[in-house]
């Protein structure tokens, strides 16, 4: 019996508010270095009043592995018709708070989920869509190097808050991701036992 071979995807989501408010930064930085410039404000559907951008936080809050499975069921239809709803799909683990996902899916069959999560433009939830952009961060072979991945990921996003010249971390705010990291580390425990 000839054994199936997956591969994991580990992806990273960026939503409509958060990709806006890094344009922001960006141009608030590059107009503060350069003197003579003027204040370019970048078009946003979220300026319409601030609810619409509250329900749209907590819309993405909101967002689960089911969303997720079902918008790349979609994108896979749209992109290779019937051949390519054949292909084993999974979404093994979503965390909301880091906006990472885990993918599972046949070795065969990995570019195409791959390139469908490039043309991944929206997720639906319920009757709304939600605009995003999906970047796979790496391609593992099996589930505990796909664990390794997002800990790693997760260590790097914890430290670089960390050391930043940003924000700092409170003894609170530190306890708190302690937490949320343990909380992450007990969900990856169950992908290996799932599989």
């Amino acid at each position: 019996m000839v054994r199936q071979k997956n591969r994991y995807l580990l992806v990273q989501f960026e939503f409509e508010p958060d990709i806006l408010q890094s344009c922001e930064d960006v141009m608030a930085i590059t107009t503060s270095s350069s003197s003579g410039s003027k204040k370019r404000k970048l078009p946003s559907s979220a300026d319409n009043s601030s609810l619409s951008s509250i329900e749209t936080i907590k819309a993405i809050q909101q967002v689960n592995a089911t969303d997720i499975y079902r918008s790349l069921q979609e994108a896979i239809m749209q992109n290779f018709g019937l051949v390519g709803t054949c292909t084993s799909v999974q979404v093994r683990l979503y965390d909301p708070k880091a906006r990472l996902a885990i993918i599972k899916t046949t070795r065969d069959k990995y570019p195409q989920v791959r390139s469908c999560l490039t043309f991944l433009t929206e997720i639906k939830q319920g009757v709304d869509s939600l605009k995003v952009v999906a970047s796979t961060i790496a391609v593992s072979g099996s589930a505990r190097t796909a664990r390794n991945a997002v800990w790693d990921e997760m260590k790097k996003r914890f430290f670089a808050r960390d050391f930043s010249g940003g924000e700092q971390w409170t003894n609170m705010s530190r306890v708190a991701m302690e937490k949320e990291l343990q909380e992450l580390e007990e969900c990856l425990d169950k992908i290996d036992s799932g599989c």
